[in-house]
Order: structure tokens, then C-alpha cells, then sequence
């Protein structure tokens, strides 16, 4: 009967970094599954039509905003149950796309509006293999920015993915631009970096069941079923795309050298800093629950996809 029939207000989900590959496909997810989602992003001209296809109507309402207008991301922090903050960058670029401020700053401030607001959940977007490359500025910005979060909100939950892959992710899909018009590819540190790639399809499925399972105050290493070295990745992609090149190890002088050089351009294939975080695997580290410990999807192979 209607006496029997209550109503569940849809709870209110606010995401920052909504336009990139992640936050596009957990708009999906979630506003499939009765969550009302606020998507920020900083250019609703060039962003807002892609990500209206995402949501289901009325699920679905998208912000132009910068991320440092107090005021505009306190109104929206205020309104909202759960927060989930997907911005990150790869590189610095000028005085406000600094490592400090997207990686450290911004967290900080977001985390303390959470806790200010009595926000249910605050969930954050990291990286693996932070903890040991120690002389990279990315992954010093990044443990940076987990201590403040911890300190500002104590039930937060941070998820630390390995490289994420997709039909449309940037890791594979450049690698497959770059050797199908180069002859050769240079191998850096021999190509033997470890990866643990993990498909966007189970991440979102984490992020999700972190939400609905209420899991707080935990740092989550996330990863696919497989570890592969970046030598094998190229292979793998060589054999999709059907080509045959010669993958050449290269001196770490000379490696430095050709960052250098990619560092001039608007937006570098390789940085110095890069170089620094490919010394060291991007795999578990044993420290932290992942997502096979707590099991929170089920979990594809690195087979690259295509259309």
C-alpha cells in the first residue's frame, strides 16, 4: 500500500574533477543508481555537453567553477553528502597549475569545509607508490596532500589506483599514437618498471561500493590482477596495432636530456619528474588494505580495448 511506500531523498553527490575519464564514468554509475550528482567543472562551454550525456535527467546538474573560489565551493560543499575530489595533474604548469596547489592545497581547503559542513563521506583520488619516490615532486605533493586530508577529516577514504585504463584513457592511447609514428621507442631504466593496471570499469565499481558500504578512514592501493612490466605493455600494444618497432633501453643521461627537451612543449610526453617516478613500480606495497583485501569488484586484464 502508499502507507507502506517511503520516499528515499537521493543523496547529494559533489564531484571535482568531473570532466576527466574517471569522473565521467562514475557520473554514470552513480546517477544510475539514485544519487544526485553536482559535477564542478572549470569549463562548462567545453566540457558541459559531454557530460550531460553522462547522468540520467534531473540526476544530473554540472558547475563552472574554479576550485579556488572559496565562496562558490563552500556553497556547494554545504549542500552536499558525500564529496569526491578526482583532480589531479601529471605536470606544473604556470603559477596556479602547481603540483602544491592541485595536489596539497586544494585538498586541504576541501577537506576542511567537509568537516566544517558535517559532510557523510569525503573520498580522494591519489596514487600508488607514492610512499617510496621520495625525489619525485608529484609524489611528495601527493603524501602531502593525504596528511592534511587526514588531519582535516578523519573518516575520509583515499584510493590509490595504478596506471587506469580504458578505451579512451590517456596512458594507452598516447603510447599507441607515439609508436605507430615512431620507427623506434626508447626503453627507460630497460623498461622494467612494474605496473598493476587497473581497468576504469572496476575503479568506479570501488568508488561506488566504497559509498554504499560506508567504508571510512582507510587508504585503499587499488590494482588489476596483473603485474606488467612497461616493456610488455609496449609489446602488447604493438601487437594490437599490428606494427613492429624497435624498443631501444636508454642511457639515463640521455633520457634526462630528451625530458628536458619534451618539457619545453605546452603539454610533455616525458618530464624530469616523470623519469624520477618511472624508477619505481607502481604496484602494492603491502602496507595498505587494496581492493582484493576488501573485495570491492571484480577485476578485468590488461587487455587494451578497442572500439
Amino acid at each position: 500500500s502508499f502507507n507502506n511506500y517511503i520516499y528515499m531523498k537521493p543523496k547529494n553527490c559533489l564531484i571535482f574533477g568531473a570532466s576527466g575519464l574517471i569522473g565521467r564514468n562514475l557520473i554514470r554509475k552513480l546517477t544510475q543508481n539514485n544519487f544526485k550528482v553536482t559535477a564542478v567543472t572549470r569549463n562548462i562551454h567545453q566540457k558541459g555537453y559531454s557530460l550531460k550525456t553522462q547522468g540520467n535527467p534531473g540526476y544530473l546538474e554540472i558547475i563552472e567553477s574554479n576550485i579556488f573560489d572559496e565562496n562558490k565551493i563552500r556553497s556547494l560543499v554545504k549542500n552536499a553528502d558525500i564529496c569526491i575530489n578526482l583532480i589531479g595533474i601529471l605536470f606544473s604548469k604556470g603559477k596556479i597549475n602547481t603540483f602544491e596547489n592541485i595536489h596539497e592545497k586544494f585538498p586541504e581547503f576541501l577537506s576542511a569545509l567537509c568537516n566544517e559542513y558535517n559532510v557523510q563521506k569525503f573520498v580522494h583520488l591519489s596514487a600508488l607508490g607514492i610512499d617510496e619516490a621520495k625525489d619525485s615532486l608529484y609524489a611528495q605533493s601527493k603524501l602531502s596532500g593525504e596528511n592534511k586530508i587526514k588531519k582535516n577529516f578523519k573518516l575520509a577514504t583515499i584510493l590509490r589506483p595504478s596506471v587506469i585504463y580504458a578505451i579512451d584513457d590517456n596512458f594507452t592511447t598516447n603510447l599507441m599514437t607515439l609508436l605507430n609514428r615512431l620507427p623506434a621507442f626508447p626503453l627507460y631504466y630497460k623498461g622494467s618498471t612494474l605496473f598493476a593496471p587497473i581497468h576504469i570499469s572496476d575503479l568506479i565499481e570501488i568508488i561506488y561500493q566504497v559509498i554504499i558500504k560506508n567504508i571510512n578512514s582507510t587508504i585503499i592501493e587499488c590494482v588489476g590482477p596483473e603485474e606488467i612490466s612497461f616493456k610488455d605493455i609496449l609489446l602488447r600494444l604493438l601487437r594490437l596495432i599490428e606494427k613492429k618497432r624497435f624498443l631501444i633501453p636508454m642511457p639515463l643521461f640521455v633520457s634526462k636530456l630528451s625530458a628536458r627537451f619534451f618539457e619545453i612543449f605546452p603539454r610533455p610526453l616525458l618530464t624530469l619528474d616523470q623519469l624520477t617516478l618511472l624508477k619505481y613500480k607502481n604496484t602494492l606495497s603491502g602496507k595498505y588494505k587494496s581492493n582484493f583485501d576488501i573485495e570491492l569488484s571484480s577485476y578485468a586484464n590488461f587487455d587494451i580495448e578497442v572500439e
